[in-house]
């Protein structure tokens, strides 16, 4: 009687003990997928501007990265953070949103920018806020996505994260001049360009030229050399019986100037600006995502 008395306690503090794990699992889940301490947005900043979650990058690295981060953060009083983690829960533009705003990096500055990598799925989003907002357009995160994804597509992660430091750096530089990357913005050209536009300039026209001399070339084998100006006459030399003009008519063309129909409204999807959305702080953000 004894014995099933401490079978049958044994059994049932396995059960309760078991349960109690069970109970606890998703709130140790739910703490290890979250990257901040609470649903408020914090009055200081809570992190450094770059957490490699994910180890995708070696200690001298990491270093190297966030003193760039650091330095051009300040340089242009924006935030650049850069976020890697393994996995998320719920759509990774909400979480690049969330750990933001939630770690408080707007408000060192009213102005940052967030790139984050997720490994499970090979995700990609970038988060704006503030006036970093329209200074990284639709386009302009397009352009900075295509300098990127050559080194995230090879695994060069490092190179890809400096590429991103670099072309915030070049977008920030333009802002400051008072004009944005966005559709329809012409690169400077350099020396090297214009010397290389030159040279096609002049092979194309050599080209060009070459063919219409070798076609009349070709056309002149049966020519023979005319010792005087006699060959060219016409028998009996040219008379005017009739000398006068006549007005036949007259013809007016006429072209509509297109009117300009720009409101000077900023859109999305590469027709110019930045497109917006609201975090679950309230706070507005622009941004994309994508995988690679």
């Amino acid at each position: 009687m004894n014995t099933l008395l401490k079978y049958k306690n044994k059994t049932a503090s396995a059960i309760l003990l078991f349960l109690i794990l069970v109970l606890l699992l998703p709130v140790n889940t739910f703490a290890a997928d979250v990257l901040w301490d609470s649903y408020e947005v914090p009055s200081t900043r809570q992190k450094e501007r770059l957490l490699d979650n994910a180890d995708l990058l070696s200690d001298s690295e990491e270093a190297d990265l966030l003193r760039k981060l650091d330095s051009l953060s300040e340089q242009w009083s924006c935030n650049i953070v850069v976020l890697t983690v393994d996995s998320h829960n719920g759509p990774i533009q909400d979480y690049a949103d969330d750990y933001f705003d939630y770690n408080g990096f707007g408000t060192d500055y009213n102005s940052g920018i967030l790139f984050m990598l997720s490994m499970a799925d090979r995700e990609w989003a970038i988060g704006t806020y503030g006036s970093a907002i329209q200074t990284f357009t639709d386009y302009g995160q397009s352009r900075m996505m295509d300098n990127m994804m050559p080194y995230l597509r090879d695994g060069d992660y490092s190179g890809a994260f400096n590429a991103y430091a670099e072309t915030c750096d070049y977008y920030l530089a333009l802002d400051e001049e008072g004009e944005a990357y966005d559709v329809g913005y012409q690169e400077p050209r350099t020396s090297a360009d214009i010397v290389r536009m030159l040279l096609i300039s002049i092979v194309i026209g050599l080209v060009v030229a070459l063919f219409p001399v070798l076609h009349m070339k070709s056309q002149l084998k049966t020519v023979k050399t005319a010792t005087n100006a006699a060959n060219y006459e016409a028998k009996g030399g040219m008379k005017l019986n009739v000398n006068r003009d006549t007005f036949v008519r007259t013809q007016v063309t006429k072209t509509p100037i297109p009117k300009d129909t720009d409101s000077g409204s900023r859109g999305s999807s590469f027709g110019g600006g930045s497109s917006t959305h609201s975090s679950s702080s309230g706070s507005s953000h622009g941004g994309s995502h994508g995988h690679f």
